[in-house]
């Protein structure tokens, strides 16, 4: 078994101990975001998109003890994704016998749910979620405006000179952080997460 298939197995093994709160603190710290940006990207409203979280967070609670990983089963990060669209057909299931709320024409949970391999929106809220998460572990590697220029540069694509610009740094020095920082960042996706689903 792959390093990072035990560090998953722990994780969700961890999360069976329902008294254990520090792990489920943790995992809204994991994923809450990406499953709020995902409810949000099919038509969530804000505060919709954060019931559809709590509900995501609320059955994988009442669920995990008769949960078992089987990666040959299937991704974790799938299983995610579905637990998004389920909570959201519930809620616009509900919402549609009341006469004011939720308007279930705003989600396309139904047609998509069919075309799971095929869900853009999914796939790019996962990378982008990855991406979060390795460049959260390097603040404490980089100095905060050598990192501040690589996230200007790199992620928000200004250039080189416009990001020397606004922090007052030489051309090199942005060159340098967006090197550094890049190789950093292909270290910690690939022990984060060799495989892209944790």
């Amino acid at each position: 078994m792959k390093h990072v298939d035990t560090t998953r197995l722990t994780f969700l093994l961890r999360l069976r101990d329902q008294d254990d709160t520090l792990s489920w603190v943790e995992f809204h710290d994991r994923y809450g975001d990406l499953l709020y940006r995902y409810a949000r990207s099919r038509g969530a409203t804000h505060a919709d998109a954060e019931d559809v979280v709590q509900e995501v967070e609320i059955s994988l609670f009442k669920a995990i003890e008769g949960f078992h990983y089987d990666a040959a089963k299937g991704r974790f990060r799938a299983y995610l994704r579905a637990a998004v669209i389920h909570a959201m057909g519930r809620r616009a299931n509900k919402e549609a016998r009341q006469p004011v709320g939720l308007d279930p024409r705003n989600f396309d949970f139904m047609t998509e749910q069919m075309q799971e391999s095929e869900d853009e929106r999914w796939e790019h809220e996962w990378q982008l979620h990855r991406l979060r998460r390795a460049v959260r572990g390097m603040a404490d590697e980089f100095d905060p405006t050598a990192l501040k220029a690589f996230e200007m540069h790199v992620l928000a694509g200004r250039s080189v000179k416009e990001t020397a610009n606004m922090l007052g740094l030489s051309l090199w020095s942005v060159y340098r952080a967006r090197n550094r920082g890049l190789q950093r960042l292909r270290e910690r996706l690939a022990t984060l997460d060799p495989d892209g689903d944790l």
